[in-house]
């Protein structure tokens, strides 16, 4: 893969169904992980508010751990990384909600009724996926986009969440 996903949304689906539906959730988070890392600065990837918060390679480890763990509650199949550079986080994380993404789009939406999400001692349904995994990854982005701010370097003009590309 030449090209990182997500520099821009991909075309609407042409139906209106539950996995249609979260995997646009996905390409959404996807395309604002992608335009919120593009082209950190080492200062802006060692950035932290104050001294008890995470800094931004450490909030990129814990969105990385969060999307495995959304690929793999929904199928995934790929195997837990050791990273610990900002390159190899950024592109092992879009990698992983593209695949999430893809392959939502091509269950059916009965299939999600046989995914739980399995905690320690407990399985949960489906839906703690969306207020968890999902959820917990569009705050840490957001956060993201606010520190490279604040540390002097904004999220590059141009970029619409909207319509998901960048003019």
């Amino acid at each position: 893969m030449t090209e990182l996903p997500y520099q821009s949304i991909p075309p609407l689906p042409e139906e209106i169904n539950s996995t249609n539906i979260i995997s646009r959730m996905i390409d959404g988070l996807g395309f604002r992980y992608y335009w919120a890392t593009e082209g950190l600065r080492t200062e802006d990837i060692d950035f932290r508010p104050e001294k008890d918060s995470r800094n931004t390679l450490e909030l990129l480890g814990h969105i990385y751990d969060l999307a495995f763990a959304a690929n793999k509650v929904l199928g995934g199949n790929a195997t837990k990384k050791d990273l610990s550079s900002y390159t190899e986080l950024r592109k092992e994380t879009l990698i992983l909600y593209k695949d999430l993404s893809d392959r939502l789009r091509e269950m059916p939406d009965e299939d999600l009724e046989n995914y739980n999400y399995m905690g320690s001692a407990q399985s949960f349904p489906f839906w703690y996926l969306l207020n968890g995994q999902i959820a917990d990854a569009l705050t840490h982005v957001g956060q993201i986009v606010s520190w490279r701010r604040i540390s002097g370097n904004p999220q590059p003009k141009g970029v619409n969440v909207f319509l998901g590309r960048k003019s």
